[in-house]
């Protein structure tokens, strides 16, 4: 293969790359509105609501999984041609920023590195809110538990265990 080919079989890479970390960007930021919608659903309890939420949830996630296929194909690729110019395989996304680099700095572009950027403050965003989402439904299933068991004259303490859990133990 001559030099002008492979260069052209990177840059063709470095775009189909590039534009899946776009698609993961728009799909995690859809994500993160979902997650916000979540909890407010959950604030206002809208179970029905909520649920299509929820569904839809899934069907963006099945979206990054299929983004997810097509993310290790193109780094098989990227692998194939790298072991064929006897260059270092590629095993982390900074290792692909690194070999990808050398198209940014010509194009004097970074759409890569700052996709990447964009996606993982959107995951930590989705983390922290999915956090937010998760005490407010433990409080609401302690609350419930505690309606439930006043009803049925049980009292139960609360104990938490090295771990930070709640462990319940019931009296009667």
């Amino acid at each position: 293969m001559t030099t002008k080919n492979q260069d052209k079989k990177l840059h063709v890479i470095y775009f189909q790359v590039t534009d899946i970390w776009r698609r993961f960007c728009e799909e995690h930021t859809e994500l993160l509105d979902k997650t916000f919608e979540e909890y407010s659903l959950l604030l206002r309890s809208d179970v029905e609501k909520l649920e299509d939420v929820l569904r839809e949830k899934q069907e963006i996630i099945k979206r990054v999984n299929i983004l997810e296929e097509a993310r290790a194909e193109s780094i098989k690729e990227l692998n194939l041609y790298l072991k064929e110019n006897k260059q270092k395989e590629v095993e982390s996304v900074s290792e692909l920023i690194n070999v990808m680099q050398q198209f940014e700095e010509h194009n004097e572009t970074r759409h890569l590195y700052r996709f990447n950027e964009l996606l993982i403050d959107i995951i930590e965003k989705i983390q922290q809110q999915n956090k937010k989402n998760q005490v407010f439904l433990n409080k609401a299933i302690n609350s419930l538990r505690e309606i439930r068991e006043e009803a049925m004259g049980v009292k139960s303490y609360s104990t938490y265990n090295k771990k930070g859990v709640s462990t319940v133990r019931p009296t009667r």
